[in-house]
């Protein structure tokens, strides 16, 4: 292969090679002959062959963009200046090493076009994919909680306890794999007057913490009794008076 000058390296048209799209045919004739376009046009391919699976289309981290702006611009004025200290007044001399492969910043710079290139990265109205990991897990503030006991034996089957996720309101219940004897298990916030409560869910057996959406509201006007009751497939909406477990949370 030739030496050309490293000056006249192409940079974008490289990722463009490396993706499969079509190149201008001088381009593809500066590649077949340079040595250092060569072996980044392969390297970027092993680049985009790590991102045949697309991730999912999510919001942009506030100012990701801009990041990624300044570090093109960045690269472009690392190019630029040295392209000036090359083109500076110089001892004429003869040259007969091989040419330098393309500087580092110019390989930053392709290779974040790349990762944009194969990954599918749109920009505007549609968002933008994340580049830099995963949405972080939103806060999780537990505002009061309890164990859950049979009402007999006190003995202790599970516990709740009322969690405030962002700006969401919701209540976590633990148990063992209770028997629902045929029917079906729920679980019921029950006001301190002990005469009004509202049903927020079916309770899996034996599923780990499962979580109900509830509301600020209830908390406020006092319902406050978590309960577990046992329910048949009786078309009767109301609580079957057949308690598992219940508890009290402490807010």
């Amino acid at each position: 292969m030739t030496t050309p000058d490293p000056r006249t390296h192409p940079e974008d048209e490289l990722v463009l090679l490396a993706t499969g799209h079509p190149v201008p045919p001088e381009v593809a004739a500066h590649v077949d002959g340079c040595s250092p376009c060569t072996e980044e046009v392969a390297a970027l391919r092993e680049v985009a062959g790590l991102l045949h699976e697309p991730p999912d289309l999510v919001e942009p981290p506030a100012g990701l963009w801009d990041k990624v702006v300044a570090e093109l611009d960045r690269d472009d004025r690392e190019a630029r200046d040295e392209r000036d200290r090359d083109a500076a007044p110089a001892l004429t001399v003869v040259d007969t090493a091989p040419s330098p492969s393309p500087s580092p910043g110019r390989r930053v710079r392709v290779g974040w076009l790349v990762a944009a290139a194969a990954a599918g990265v749109l920009v505007g109205g549609l968002g933008v994919r994340a580049l830099d990991g995963p949405e972080p897990s939103p806060a999780t503030v537990v505002l009061g909680e309890t164990s859950l006991q049979t009402l007999d034996t006190r003995q202790a089957l599970g516990a709740a306890s009322a969690v405030r996720v962002d700006d969401h309101l919701d209540l976590d219940v633990e148990t063992p794999a209770l028997d629902a004897r045929g029917g079906y298990l729920e679980v019921w916030l029950i006001n301190r007057d002990l005469k009004r409560m509202v049903s927020v869910g079916v309770l899996r057996p034996g599923d780990g913490v499962q979580r109900f959406a509830i509301g600020q509201d209830l908390i406020d006007e006092g319902y406050v009794i978590v309960d577990i009751s046992r329910e048949g497939y009786d078309d009767k909406p109301q609580h079957s008076g057949d308690s598992v477990a219940r508890g009290t949370l402490a807010l």
